[in-house]
């Protein structure tokens, strides 16, 4: 997306306030200036951390950061949440507090939190001028995602205690509870906040407490009004590795099963490589040596570097195909070639065949001596 300055109305700094305005004429200062002008200057020349210096200025300019993301719309939104999430941490003096450790969440100093923009702005040019503030940037967010996104994953006033996290069920992806954020207000659904969100929630950022139940319900909310395969395959992740969630969600090998389907039917390589592997080990699902090569190969095809290996694996040892050393020749060589050092393996117990079938072996062997 390209990076563009935030953007107001034309008659952002018109007053009708004549009084207020005569008043102000006595001593010249910016807001006496044109609001053409005004507007013209701000509107080639100002970015995120210019508005958030601004809203200190006068009272009447307090909301404009927040204007300015309201009238650019949903790029204007994320890109001011993107600022603010990822901003540096900075001194008082505008410096980076790269080994400061003792900073708030949302980089106040002091710890205290705010929700002021104008307390977001920094000297220096990293971040649009804006220092991180994580909780804010998380509000934002859950703006870009929708009203009924935002019912849905409403902080708990107490984290749920060891037994209330073993009862909550598993998601997949056909579940009711799986569909709860398909139904919108009209407005498209913004894939790309609700895997930031999720992330948030994920790891607590900008957040009083991590929260992967909240997660759960971005991703699969994700999932189901824009078809995110990334969505599916994160929640594939959580599910087959509990420090995905801080240990806060059981492994469930069907659920991931399921969710690395999901993806990968969605043409997610990384999925496609897992499903395959689910197949191959009867993880989640029965062992089938033939919708493992069925995948692999699908991977391999859309480019998954390992999964080359893994197809001419199966045609030496004769798993869900004919047994064909040409053919796993054939697939160790362009897994070498990618890098993979099990290809380089392959070829080497299949040297005598490799060197029939695979032009340039010894090179490829040589360089990896």
């Amino acid at each position: 997306m390209t990076i563009r300055n935030p953007a107001l109305p034309p008659l952002y700094f018109s007053s009708n306030d004549g009084a207020k305005a005569e008043q102000e004429l006595a001593s010249p200062s910016l807001q006496n200036l044109p609001p053409e002008l005004l507007h013209a200057c701000l509107a080639r020349y100002a970015d995120w951390g210019d508005l958030a210096r601004l809203a200190c200025v006068q009272s009447k300019w307090k909301d404009i950061v927040d204007d300015a993301a309201t009238f650019g719309g949903r790029d204007a939104t994320w890109e001011l949440s993107m600022c603010l999430l990822h901003g540096e941490d900075v001194n008082d003096d505008g410096s980076t507090s790269e080994g400061k450790k003792q900073r708030s969440s949302n980089g106040v100093e002091g710890g205290a939190e705010s929700n002021d923009v104008g307390n977001v702005a920094r000297r220096g040019n990293s971040s649009r001028g804006l220092r991180k503030n994580e909780a804010l940037a998380v509000k934002y967010l859950i703006r870009l995602c929708g009203m009924e996104v935002d019912a849905i994953i409403r902080q708990p006033q107490n984290p749920p205690s060891g037994e209330q996290r073993r009862a909550v069920a598993s998601v997949l992806p056909g579940d009711e509870e799986s569909s709860e954020g398909r139904a919108s207000t009209g407005e498209e659904a913004d894939e790309a906040a609700l895997l930031e969100l999720a992330s948030c929630y994920l790891s607590g950022t900008g957040l009083p407490r991590p929260d992967p139940h909240a997660a759960v319900r971005c991703l699969t909310s994700a999932y189901h009004r824009t078809r995110s395969a990334e969505s599916a395959h994160r929640l594939a992740l959580i599910y087959e590795y509990p420090a995905q969630s801080n240990e806060l969600i059981p492994i469930d090998v069907v659920a991931a099963f399921e969710w690395f389907k999901a993806a990968a039917v969605n043409g997610h390589v990384t999925s496609m490589a897992e499903l395959a592997l689910c197949y191959e080990l009867g993880c989640g699902v029965e062992r089938s040596d033939e919708e493992a090569l069925d995948w692999y190969t699908k991977a391999a095809n859309a480019g998954h570097s390992a999964a080359h290996y893994s197809v001419g694996e199966h045609f030496e040892e004769a798993r869900g195909v004919n047994m064909d050393h040409e053919e796993a020749c054939l697939w160790y060589y362009r897994a070498a070639v990618l890098g993979e050092e099990d290809g380089v393996g392959g070829l080497r117990r299949l040297a005598d065949v490799a060197r029939r079938v695979v032009p340039r072996v010894e090179e490829v062997l040589n360089n990896h001596a």
